[in-house]
């Protein structure tokens, strides 16, 4: 027999035995509840017997003072007598329950004289009530000693006697029901009880029988695969397992014996992998340190970045508070404070781009920026651009120019990006351009690209740096010679937003003098307009 067959039997021996116990405790919850059902009913057959003495008693006396006083005490008599209809009503319900929890033909039949004694009860006190009534007509006919007679003879005398006896009989057939059912319940637990040692005792006894049997079939094998896989585990990997059993752990010697087998064969195979790896992670390792170099090295840049960006806004605040000092100071004149307050507001404009550079520079390093593309035209959003540009060319008297010769042009773009985009060359154009000059706007197609040219007049720039234009941090020597305020990352955020919106973003020198910003992107789908020459 194989071992699954022998756990099979084992949990088939364990299930009919919980079956059985479970078959058990049901019955005996059964036996409990019809015996609490049977004590009940006898209980309130009981109560309402005795209930019936005592208002048999209280009516006896009632009438008896309806005799002795007169008819005024009438009402208290009709209440005696109502409360025995309704001691009657009670033992006829209590005897239909009773009825009720009766489960065999044997128990009604068996339970059939109390129905019957209830209606010869309520029989019986139909008769008193009659002779009551012949009680009441003789005195109201003034034959008082005929009503006493009446009264004695067949009221009193059949309630002190009659009545209780039958009550008294009644209660002592309920004992001993009660006496019976309480025989009947020891008797089956009893067979019960005997019923569930016996099984419990052959129970165990095949259980004992099982779990030796299936002991003795699994140490035995599971010594040997513990002893081979200690074997496996110091390497002596020609360690073999021989057994002789037909069951399942033949099945799984085997197995270990190909799996000896098999690790045996791949020890060979790790040794050159090992040494293949080895090599791999001194490549890896190198490629580590120059990865660590480099970013060190950005380190350091960021670094010197955060150094300039403290010494650029370090010098706009000391001013501001110089210049708020010098206004507060005495008793200056209204003409000294709008002086005050416009170096106050040029300084926190410059402070402001500042700022805007360093969160534009922070939002593309963590490349968290989010685009909402839509289809705009291009001309709209060079003008939005120019318009918020103007404030700064005012400061330097520059005359900025819209030259659109394709106008109504559609594009695919995220408009507030692109403005910003805008914003950065038309600033960098305001910077290097000429007091009094003037700065060119230029909007033209070729074929399915839309160009966005920027042109100042200014100052230009060396063709040597135009490869480092748009690295981030590089300010050109130009730079200096301008007094241009800035981290040399405006231009790189440009370049970020422009391929973001599939297009190329350049800066060239602009003969004789200047430079020229393009900006290079695809037309929206759909558009047919005729080419335009983008030639300067």
């Amino acid at each position: 027999m194989t071992v699954r067959r022998r756990i099979f039997l084992f949990q088939l021996v364990t299930i009919v035995f919980v079956a059985v116990v479970v078959c058990l405790m049901l019955i005996t919850l059964k036996l409990t509840d019809d015996f609490v059902n049977r004590i009940d009913g006898v209980h309130s057959r009981f109560e309402a017997i005795s209930e019936l003495d005592g208002l048999g008693n209280n009516y006896a006396e009632q009438l008896a003072e309806v005799l002795l006083l007169g008819a005024e005490q009438m009402p208290d008599f009709q209440l005696a007598r109502q409360r025995m209809e309704d001691g009657f009503r009670v033992l006829a319900e209590v005897t239909r329950k009773e009825f009720a929890t009766l489960g065999s033909l044997g128990d009604v039949q068996q339970e059939l004289p109390e129905a019957e004694f209830a209606a010869r009860l309520q029989e019986f006190y139909r008769a008193i009530d009659r002779a009551a009534e012949r009680v009441f007509k003789a005195q109201t006919a003034g034959q008082q000693d005929r009503a006493v007679d009446i009264f004695r003879r067949s009221i009193e005398y059949r309630l002190s006697n009659d009545f209780e006896t039958m009550l008294e009989d009644a209660r002592r057939e309920e004992r001993g029901e009660v006496a019976e059912e309480l025989a009947r319940v020891r008797s089956t637990q009893h067979t019960v009880l005997i019923a569930a040692g016996t099984f419990s005792v052959l129970v165990i006894a095949a259980g004992l029988g099982l779990g030796l049997t299936l002991q003795h079939s699994i140490a035995r094998p599971v010594r040997l695969l513990a002893a081979g896989a200690e074997a496996i585990a110091n390497g002596q990997l020609d360690h073999r397992i021989q057994t002789s059993r037909r069951d399942e752990f033949l099945v799984l010697s085997q197995s270990f014996n190909k799996m000896a087998e098999a690790i045996e064969r791949q020890r060979a195979s790790l040794k050159s992998a090992q040494a293949r790896l080895e090599r791999e992670v001194d490549q890896r390792t190198l490629e580590l340190r120059q990865a660590n170099d480099q970013l060190l090295a950005l380190d350091s840049k960021r670094s010197q970045f955060l150094a300039d960006a403290s010494h650029e806004l370090r010098t706009p605040l000391t001013i501001l508070r110089g210049e708020a000092e010098v206004a507060l100071r005495g008793r200056p004149g209204l003409a000294a404070f709008r002086d005050a307050l416009n170096r106050i507001q040029l300084y926190a404009a410059d402070m402001a781009r500042l700022l805007e550079d360093l969160i534009d520079f922070t939002r593309t390093e963590i490349d968290d920026v989010t685009y909402e593309f839509e289809t705009v035209g291009a001309e709209d959003v060079v003008v939005a651009a120019v318009h918020e540009c103007e404030i700064l060319a005012q400061q330097k008297q520059v005359d900025v120019q819209l030259i659109s010769r394709a106008p109504k042009q559609l594009i695919r773009a995220d408009p507030r990006r692109l403005k910003q985009a805008l914003m950065i060359g038309i600033d960098n154009a305001i910077k290097y351009a000429d007091r009094g000059g003037s700065i060119d706007i230029d909007i033209c197609r070729s074929g399915d690209v839309l160009a966005l040219t920027v042109r100042d007049h200014g100052c230009g720039i060396d063709p040597a740096e135009l490869p480092y234009v748009f690295d981030r941090y590089y300010r050109g020597t130009n730079n200096a010679s301008r007094a241009a305020t800035g981290l040399g990352i405006g231009l790189p955020i440009a370049k970020t937003i422009v391929e973001r919106h599939g297009g190329t973003i350049t800066l060239a020198p602009a003969p004789p003098r200047g430079a020229v910003l393009t900006i290079r992107l695809p037309v929206a789908e759909g558009e047919t307009h005729a080419d335009i020459d983008c030639r300067g």
